[in-house]
């Protein structure tokens, strides 16, 4: 699959993984346009240990667990997920919602360019979270994206 193909929809029961990761009917999906914390990352939140991956993974069980979800595949990446462009529950977009959370960052770069995703919507999300203090803004975290560049490859 790649990012010039047609979207195809894959939807059902929905299991999380990790923050940004759910799988549906044992396929392992990986939500576009997000970047949460890894499991075992964690930060300094009031001098405390904070542990944001459990957080995040913690906060999209509790919206999306057993629920069915749909989402859009538009890639396969290269630990053999699917890549859903958007995940639903009903209305609601399931990346948006971990953005204005503070949970997620918005990770807009490696979108392909005919995605419906608004850019806009998801920059004020984080910007938003971000100016209130919400979730990885609210603690000292490494970007999820540089904290993986720092760990040897693993497969999530």
């Amino acid at each position: 699959m790649n990012a010039a193909a047609e979207p195809t929809a894959w939807s059902g029961q929905a299991r999380v993984i990790d923050g940004d990761t759910i799988s549906i009917r044992q396929q392992r999906i990986r939500i576009a346009a997000i970047d949460a914390c890894e499991l075992d990352q964690t930060g300094l939140k009031d001098g405390q240990t904070w542990r944001c991956g459990v957080i995040a993974r913690s906060y999209l069980r509790k919206m999306i667990d057993g629920q069915h979800v749909r989402c859009d595949i538009i890639d396969q990446d290269r630990y053999r997920r699917l890549v859903g462009r958007q995940c639903f529950i009903g209305d609601i977009d399931v990346g948006l919602a971990m953005v204005n959370a503070g949970l997620a960052e918005a990770m807009l770069r490696y979108l392909p360019s005919s995605h419906p995703i608004s850019l806009v919507e998801y920059g004020v999300a984080e910007n938003r979270a971000r100016g209130n203090g919400l979730g990885i803004w609210s603690a000292e975290i490494e970007s999820p994206h540089l904290y993986r560049r720092a760990k040897p490859s693993q497969i999530p």
